[in-house]
C-alpha cells in the first residue's frame, strides 16, 4: 500500500484539492490533514505527530504542504471529551482581533510573523529529512511581505534564513496557489462581492479579492496541481 499525506488549510478541503490530485498522480491513498481556517504551527505540529505515531508507514508514504497565511495563530484549546487530543482555534494579526489588540507595543507584526513562517518551513523540512520521507511544499495562499520598513540587518537576517529552505522541494517560493487563481480568475464564485458587506461580512476566510468566494475552483486546483506535479518530476521529488 502507498500512501499520499497532504496538509495545509481550506485550500485542501475540498474533494478537488490539490493534495488528492497528486495521490491520484501518485497512485497512493490520500490521507488528508488539512483543516480550514488553521495557519502553520498547526501543519507542524500535527505532521510531527503523525510521522511519530505512523512510522510503519514512513517507507511508503510522501507528502504535500500547502503552507496557510502566516498571519494566522494557531492555539490549542481545552476539549470536553477526550476523544480529541488537539483541538485547534486561531487568533489572526491581520484582523480585528481581541488577542491582536494586547500584543506588544514594540512588536514589529510582519517581521515576527514572517520569521515564524520560514522557522516553520525549515522545521518541517528537517522533519522530513530526518525520517527519509520524500516530500513537496507550495504556498497556499500569500506569504510575500513588503521589506521596505526593514532594516539592513533585518534583511540580512532573514537571507541567512532563508538560505536554509529547500528550494529544490518547494515549488515556486515567493508565488502563491492563492495569488495564481486571482491572476487567472479560477475562483470557486467569481461573483463580484459588494465592498462594504465584504467588510462588514467576510464569505471566506482569505477574501482580499472582491469575489463571493475567493477559494480555487476545480480547474484552478487542477491546473495549480498540474505545475506542481511537473515540478515533482522535474526534481525527482517521488
Amino acid at each position: 500500500m502507498r500512501y499520499h499525506v497532504g496538509i495545509g488549510c481550506s485550500f485542501g478541503t475540498p474533494d478537488h484539492n490539490v493534495h488528492k490530485l497528486l495521490a491520484e498522480e501518485l497512485d497512493a491513498t490520500f490521507i488528508n490533514l488539512s483543516r480550514g481556517g488553521r495557519g502553520n504551527f498547526r501543519t507542524y505540529t500535527e505532521l510531527l505527530f503523525w510521522i511519530g505515531a505512523n512510522q510503519n508507514k514512513l517507507k511508503d508514504t510522501t507528502f504535500s504542504i500547502g503552507w496557510s497565511g502566516i498571519y494566522r495563530n494557531d492555539v490549542v484549546q481545552d476539549v470536553e471529551s477526550h476523544k480529541n487530543a488537539f483541538k485547534w482555534t486561531r487568533w489572526r494579526a491581520d484582523r480585528e482581533d481581541d488577542t491582536a489588540k494586547h500584543l506588544p507595543i514594540k512588536m514589529n507584526v510582519v517581521l515576527d510573523h514572517y520569521v515564524r513562517f520560514i522557522t516553520n518551513i525549515i522545521a518541517t523540512q528537517n522533519l522530513l529529512a530526518n525520517s527519509n520521507c520524500k516530500y513537496v511544499m507550495y504556498n497556499a495562499i500569500d506569504t510575500f511581505v513588503n521589506r521596505s520598513e526593514f532594516s539592513n540587518d533585518q534583511k540580512i537576517h532573514l537571507t541567512v534564513l532563508e538560505k536554509q529552505i529547500n528550494q529544490e522541494r518547494f515549488f515556486s517560493y515567493k508565488s502563491s496557489q492563492l495569488s495564481f487563481i486571482a491572476e487567472n480568475r479560477y475562483f470557486l464564485d467569481p461573483t463580484p462581492w459588494n465592498i462594504i458587506k465584504k467588510i462588514t461580512n467576510w464569505p471566506s476566510d482569505d477574501s482580499q479579492y472582491p469575489v463571493k468566494d475567493a477559494h480555487p475552483s476545480v480547474e484552478g486546483n487542477r491546473k495549480w496541481a498540474d505545475q506542481v506535479w511537473e515540478f515533482c518530476l522535474s526534481n525527482k521529488l517521488f
